[in-house]
């Protein structure tokens, strides 16, 4: 939990999800005091559960639990990992249009812009909606699992030795 990972904003819009919206924050670092002062001082701690760090092992329990998964970044990551986790568990994503999450995000209504609770809010409301489910595990399936990766890999170097 640090600055750059945008989860003052995931807190924030909270004010703006209606009373059976819960979130779940997994992780650690630097900021998780901040964020929970956070949650206090907007009258939101009763909704907002800081997990901590969750071992490996674990994680897919975490994703089964989950309706959304969330990646509130406010700087150009260059490759979301975590969203094709969430992706492969059946999550719809929202993300926010900073470096490569929007990219691995299909449906424009999901991806906000950065520093914008409300907008996050409204994403997540559309993604609980349930309409994009199995878009986005369809997309990892197509775009990201590890045999058509190593068939992209090897048309690359094909394509490079020529």
């Amino acid at each position: 939990l640090s600055e750059k990972k945008g989860v003052e904003y995931l807190v924030r819009a909270m004010e703006y999800l209606p009373d059976p919206y819960q979130l779940r924050i997994v992780g650690d670092g630097p900021q998780r005091k901040s964020l929970e002062e956070l949650a206090v001082e907007l009258g939101q701690s009763t909704r907002i559960e800081f997990s901590g760090q969750v071992p490996y092992a674990q994680i897919g329990d975490v994703y089964a639990q989950a309706d959304v998964f969330v990646h509130p970044g406010i700087w150009p990551e260059p490759f979301g990992r975590t969203i094709l986790e969430a992706m492969q568990a059946g999550l719809p994503i929202v993300c926010t249009d900073v470096g490569a999450p929007p990219e691995l995000v299909a449906d424009d209504d999901l991806i906000v812009g950065v520093r914008d609770p409300n907008g996050l809010a409204e994403a997540i409301e559309y993604a609980k909606s349930g309409e994009v489910d199995e878009q986005h595990r369809k997309q990892v399936l197509d775009a990201h699992a590890p045999a058509n990766v190593v068939l992209k890999i090897i048309e690359l170097y094909s394509e490079l030795g020529n």
